[in-house]
């Protein structure tokens, strides 16, 4: 025979009579928080303040001197002094390369004799050319004597023009026995030896000034309408580790890179102490769209009704709407610039939808 419990009537009586207490306890303590302000955390709203900001494009590049000078030979000789060598620095007016000019020197002087031998025979057959004239007026000389006298000097006239363009050839040859510096830089190349004997436009060496440098970098297609000439920019360079080095747009390409969604930009940075080497890979931030003194919001901070945009301001203890006005946006940060509102105002930044103006609310400490 199976037994079952049986339960009393007054126990079962007192456990209803706790289960009403309960919910009745519950209900009004419901009622108490509905009736209380709304807890805002801190992760929910913000103070409104005045900032710089802007839109950051990453770049990246190799360093390579701005003005440079690849100096070739403009003569075939010998070099009979070479005084520099890769990594000397040189100042303008300086002596980079001296030729033999024995062989110059000698063009020089035969194309002054050939030239004073024809001014002598000019002379003389203007002299000619004068006395067949004198005596074709008398008759005694026919004008097929004072024409051959005429072609003969304007002959001899055109040969003494061919041989001065050819002195001037020769001296022009002879000042280039001797290359020098054409502004203050470094050698940064020197693919010749003295003693060697080089052709006509043979490459000597290359210098390069290092107190201006820039960088070839691509931007996205996208963000190239942002991008103006002198705005500024920051590169770090590798082996200088915590340390920038301020830049700027000088040029713009007007095209993009075939094959790319990218348009090249060059930076310039002044490298006045000689820190920076061409080949030196940089990176850097390029700030576009640069904004000063502006108060900029969460666009999740952002709502809007019929009436318009606004906000809602922590006012107290209760919520106010706050008309704004939107101005420049910058998606990479998530962040539109605001008008309409005072700087050290707290407003409501997080995405919650279902707080209108008028609720009850207490905030805790930022």
């Amino acid at each position: 025979m199976t037994f079952r419990p049986v339960s009393s009537p007054r126990k079962s009586a007192a456990a209803f009579v706790c289960l009403t207490l309960l919910m009745t306890a519950a209900q009004a303590d419901a009622q108490t928080r509905s009736d209380g302000p709304l807890q805002l955390a801190p992760v929910d709203i913000g103070k409104t303040v005045r900032q710089d900001i802007a839109t950051e494009v990453r770049i990246a590049g190799s360093l390579t001197p701005i003005r440079r000078s690849t100096l070739t030979s403009r003569v075939s000789s010998t070099i009979i002094e070479l005084p520099v060598r890769i990594g000397d620095v040189v100042k303008a007016g300086d002596l980079l390369v001296r030729f033999d000019t024995e062989a110059l020197a000698s063009a020089v002087t035969a194309r002054k004799a050939e030239i004073d031998a024809l001014n002598a025979q000019v002379e003389l057959a203007q002299s000619v050319l004068e006395r067949n004239t004198a005596l074709g007026e008398r008759g005694a000389a026919s004008d097929a004597t004072r024409l051959e006298a005429r072609a003969n000097l304007l002959n001899l006239q055109a040969q003494l023009r061919s041989k001065q363009a050819e002195l001037a050839d020769s001296e022009r040859s002879l000042a280039y026995g001797e290359l020098r510096a054409e502004f203050d830089g470094v050698v940064s190349a020197r693919p010749v030896e003295q003693g060697q004997t080089v052709a006509l436009n043979t490459e000597l060496m290359t210098i390069v000034d290092l107190s201006r440098m820039e960088v070839d970098a691509g931007v996205p297609t996208s963000r190239i309408p942002l991008v103006r000439l002198d705005q500024p920019v920051e590169l770090s360079v590798e082996g200088f580790a915590g340390r920038t080095f301020a830049g700027k747009v000088t040029r713009i390409s007007p095209t993009a890179v075939a094959g790319s969604r990218a348009v090249r930009v060059f930076l310039a940075i002044d490298n006045g102490e000689g820190l920076l080497r061409g080949g030196m890979f940089t990176t850097g931030i390029l700030k576009v769209d640069d904004q000063k003194d502006v108060i900029a919001l969460p666009t999740a901070s952002i709502r809007h009704d019929a009436d318009g945009t606004y906000v809602l301001k922590v006012d107290g203890n209760t919520l106010r709407r706050q008309p704004v006005d939107l101005g420049t946006s910058w998606t990479d940060r998530n962040l539109v610039e605001v008008s309409g509102i005072d700087e050290g105002q707290t407003i409501v930044t997080a995405p919650l939808p279902d707080l209108v103006a008028g609720t009850a609310v207490s905030v805790e400490e930022l």
